[in-house]
Formats: C-alpha cells, structure tokens, sequence
C-alpha cells in the first residue's frame, strides 16, 4: 500500500486530469508540500470542496452487500457469501414518493475452492450454517442455495412513516443533511447541538468525542461537496481517523482506503469461533470524497478464515447519485 505522500500526489494529479478533461478553462494544480498522517484526508476535501452542488430531483443509492459465513454438507465444511442488493430513491422535494427495494438473499459458495467442496457433497440444494457452541438450533438454520435473490419486495409512498423509507438516513433528515454546515467550526457545533438533544432524548452515555468520531456516517448521506469536504476535514484531525493508503473495493475502483475507528476493537462469530477480530475500512471516491464501499476483514486467522479476509462488504454501485430520472415500480416485485 502507498504512504501517504505518494497518496497526497496520486490524488492531486487525478483531480487535476479531471479538471483539464471537465473545464475548457485552464486550472492551476494544487501544491504538492511533502505529506504525513493523514494529510490525503484534507487534500481530498479541498478537491472536494471545489466541486459543483449536485443537482438532481432524487438521490438514488444502490448498495451490494456481501456476508461471508461458514456452511457445511456431507460432512465437508466450507465458506458461503450471502449477497443482497437494496434501492433508494429519495426525492429532493417531499411531496415526491419514496421509493426502497430489496429482498431475500442470494447465497453461493465463496470460492471456486468453497464451489468443488460443495460438488463433492453432493451439491444439495441446502446446507447448514455453523454455528457457535450453543446455539440454538431455531438459530442455527439450514439455509438455500441459490443465485439469485428472491421475493423482491419495494415500498412506495410520501413521507412514509413506517417501513425502510421511513428512515432511509438512519437518524438523519434529508432537510438535516441539506442543511449541514459547510465550515469546520459550525459542523463541531451542530454535532455538539445533536449530541446534547440526544443525551437528554435517551439518557446516552455516549460522550461528546464519540459522537463526533461517530461523524463518519454522514459520509453515507447525500451531503453538497462543501459540507462533505467540512466532514472530512474534521475526521482528519481525528485521532481515530488513519489513511491507509490506495486500494481497490470489490468492484475494483480505485479509492482512498480510511480506517474511522482506529483504536477501537470490534469481534465477530465465524464458524465456531465466537470472537473473530475484525478490521474496518472505508474507500472513499479519490476525486469526490464519497463512499465507494466499507469493507471488514478477519483481524486474526480462525477455522476456513485467513488473516486479511474478507468477511463483509457494503458497496455503494455506480448508478448511486443526484439524477432527474424517477423511480419506477421493479417488475416481478411485491409492494409492501
């Protein structure tokens, strides 16, 4: 993985071919100074801060998520991906519907590895998940092989008050968002503002500094490049915020790969293993600041799991933006 210096300079000469290639004017590069920490944190959100509002009467976002788990049949035990896909369409104006789509997920073998140890069972059409040590059985299914999703179900309403479109942000409007201060110094106050109705709202013991380390969220949400370039700007100076460097995300974009919770440990079950360490990563679009994708990987090797591997993914496709196009009913799907 590159340091952070050579990420600093990646970063500034694709903005500045992006900029030649999108503006007839001509541009003058950012200055490139020798770099440490998390300096290609702030030198994506000064790109990012110079970007167009988007435009647009629905955010769309489409994310892929991936799970890996541990399976077994005919005596052989090996690793399967249980893949879903969800839609959102949020409408600028609220008297627009909101639109969600999702469904039952696919499962596969995770390999081509995992794919010969299913052959060689018998390729059943179910398998058993492993489980950890006393789990119940209710708890620890059989499950379908299938590749594809099924039973496609989409909700389509004004300002739902139930249901996935009802929180589509998680604890966030879309008038919140639209709203968020784009200047350091405001954002720190309007979390600050946020954490305190919370506290009094829900009696949290969450402090001050978690919250705004727990900023990285908004990241998440259709943010203006200003206010997106003011988020990032604050994780920066975060202590829990390390830029690792270059990576790619599974659909093999090339981003910026951000560990948000640097200090922090996070655990798993895998298998039989009830405590498999994991590791976090988001990349972030080099040119935008948006998210590509979040990925965890084992922190430790366990049973049918190497150190490094992938154990989820959340990624955010192509077709995610600010577009005119309107949603439309998916076809062979169940309106809830």
């Amino acid at each position: 993985m590159l340091t952070a210096a050579a990420v600093v300079v990646i970063l500034a000469m694709v903005a500045l071919v992006s900029k030649m290639i999108a503006v007839p004017a001509p541009v003058s590069p950012p200055m490139l100074v020798p770099s440490e920490g998390n300096e290609a944190l702030r030198q994506l959100a000064a790109q990012a801060a110079r970007l167009p509002d988007d435009r647009g009467a629905y955010w769309r976002r489409s994310l892929e998520n991936d799970h890996l788990i541990r399976v077994q049949a005919g005596g052989r035990a090996f690793n399967a991906v249980l893949s879903s896909r969800t839609e959102l369409w949020l409408p600028r104006d609220l008297k627009d519907p909101v639109q969600t789509q999702g469904g039952e997920p696919s499962l596969r073998p995770a390999t081509p590895a995992d794919e010969r140890a299913w052959r060689a069972a018998g390729s059943p059409a179910k398998v058993q998940r492993v489980c950890t040590p006393g789990t119940t059985a209710a708890d620890c299914v059989k499950l379908q092989i299938r590749a594809e999703s099924r039973d496609c179900q989409f909700t389509h309403g004004v300002t739902p008050d139930h249901g996935p479109g009802a929180h589509p942000l998680g604890p966030y409007t879309l008038a919140e968002i639209s709203a968020l201060p784009a200047d350091d110094k405001g954002l720190r106050v309007w979390l600050r503002a946020r954490w305190e109705s919370n506290r009094t709202k829900t009696e949290t013991a969450r402090t001050l500094e978690e919250a705004i380390a727990n900023s990285d969220t908004l990241l998440a949400t259709p943010l203006t490049p200003a206010a997106r370039a003011a988020v990032l700007r604050l994780l920066a100076d975060l202590p829990t915020t390390s830029v690792r460097g270059l990576a790619k995300d599974p659909l093999g974009r090339s981003g910026l790969a951000v560990d948000f919770d640097k200090g922090s440990e996070y655990f798993r079950e895998f298998g039989e293993d009830d405590e498999v360490a994991e590791d976090h990563t988001t990349i972030l679009d080099p040119l935008t600041g948006e998210i590509l994708a979040k990925v965890t990987k084992a922190g430790e090797s366990t049973v049918g799991l190497a150190k490094g591997g992938t154990m989820d993914s959340e990624v955010w496709t192509s077709v995610t933006r600010w577009t005119d196009d309107r949603p439309k009913r998916p076809g062979n799907c169940r309106r809830l």
